[in-house]
């Protein structure tokens, strides 16, 4: 599956999600239900050629502590390879989950490495899309269902702060 493609489907879920599952928002300590609900989107959303395929959650990609483990994979369980990894979180991803979020990127082990931050109290979800080199973050926006770019950042760029990155419009 290229990434332009996983990209589109990831959005689609996220429309979907937003569209059937928004009630999960109010429910406390909501994270498994919300990434639950997402990869059961993702499983629905994934086109007719992809049978090979499967949505699974949880998968350990690696036991080192600074890794980060996505919570969804799209993969051919009989290869291995996988087409799409998720992060799923309510807040920010750390700065130490973001450049994790790179490596994983960087490890060929996924085409596609992406995390969301639900937000219950915002009117949009954070999509961090990664690549060995960059981060490139995306506001999926709930009431209009679109996403925008926000920004992109590279490796050297240092946040102006340890815990999150601070988004801000130009």
């Amino acid at each position: 599956m290229r990434k332009l493609r996983a990209f589109d489907l990831f959005t689609q879920a996220l429309k979907a999600f937003e569209e059937n599952d928004k009630s999960l928002y109010a429910w406390p300590r909501n994270r498994i239900a919300l990434t639950h609900c997402l990869a059961t989107r993702l499983a629905e959303s994934l086109p007719e050629g992809c049978e090979n395929l499967s949505v699974d959650m949880c998968p350990v990609l690696s036991k080192s502590r600074k890794a980060i483990n996505p919570d969804i994979v799209i993969h051919n369980r009989k290869t291995g390879q996988i087409a799409l990894a998720v992060v799923c979180r309510s807040e920010y991803l750390s700065e130490e989950e973001q450049q994790a979020l790179m490596e994983l990127s960087g490890s060929r082990k996924c085409d596609l490495v992406l995390a969301v931050s639900f937000f219950p109290q915002k009117q949009y979800m954070l999509i961090y899309r990664a690549t060995a080199e960059k981060v490139e973050y995306f506001h999926f926006d709930r009431n209009t269902m679109t996403t925008d770019v926000v920004r992109k950042r590279t490796i050297n760029e240092a946040p102006e702060s340890g815990d999150q990155l601070k988004l801000r419009l130009k």
